[in-house]
């Protein structure tokens, strides 16, 4: 366990090292921006629309959060081929500065350990727009612009649900009653004991649920038990059976 005067100096060390040209509004009014344009103007383009179109929505949340669970656990907390700066900055600096017993972010220039880099917005554009083209000719353009305005708007939900988490939970924020609901569950994903298998929707824990993910006491001592009586690849033979 790292004593605390120990992660005060690495916080401090990790900190004083945000370029000096940071300005942490700008961070976060450029993809806010972005995303908010794109998703309008998609809305915009939507003529028609039907009720079975309007699932374009619910499944693009589903897939959302698929991609979400799956990214932060095994890409933010593992190291991966060419991913390794991805994962240093999530594991080695984020939950450094970030503890569940200490979650709130002290200075706006924080928010560089927070927030997505800016140009993420463009990234998740990209990824996106081939498969809005092939849906468009599948299934209509109004499912395409669903799926893109639904895409844009979690990317930024994501976004400004962490930075959220990351208040004083004194502060006007850090009191609604949604984020403090959904922050204790962000809050146990930062106990260093529990990150790397517990709580990895950031947003809503949706696939937490579904797979197994979502911490609770009774469920751990539950994994605990499990991996505890499987036998060791190791193990020689079976006392009983010899074999």
């Amino acid at each position: 366990m790292t004593r605390p005067e120990e992660r005060e100096s690495r916080r401090a060390e990790i900190v004083g090292n945000v370029p000096d040209w940071y300005r942490p509004w700008l961070h976060l009014a450029i993809p806010s921006v972005l995303g908010s344009v794109v998703a309008g103007v998609a809305l915009s383009q939507v003529r028609g629309l039907s009720a079975l179109e309007l699932l374009a929505v619910p499944l693009t949340l589903l897939v959302s959060f698929a991609f979400e669970w799956r990214v932060h656990k095994h890409v933010l907390h593992r190291k991966a081929p060419l991913l390794g700066l991805i994962y240093r900055r999530h594991e080695l600096m984020h939950h450094v500065i970030y503890t569940d017993e200490d979650m709130a972010m002290r200075s706006p220039r924080e928010l560089w350990l927070i927030l997505m880099p800016a140009y993420a917005i463009v990234l998740v554009f990209v990824m996106v727009a081939p498969f809005a083209a092939v849906l468009a000719l599948l299934a209509g353009s109004n499912v395409a612009m669903l799926m893109l305005a639904t895409s844009m708007g979690f990317f930024l939900t994501y976004e400004w649900l962490h930075m959220a988490y990351h208040q004083p939970p004194e502060s006007f924020i850090g009191r609604l009653r949604a984020v403090r609901v959904l922050r204790e569950q962000h809050r146990r994903h930062h106990d260093p004991r529990l990150m790397k298998r517990w709580n990895f929707n950031v947003t809503v824990p949706v696939f937490d649920i579904l797979l197994g993910t979502f911490w609770s006491p009774e469920r751990e001592l539950q994994k605990e038990a499990r991996h505890r009586a499987k036998p060791s690849p190791t193990a020689g033979p079976h006392p009983s059976t010899g074999r």
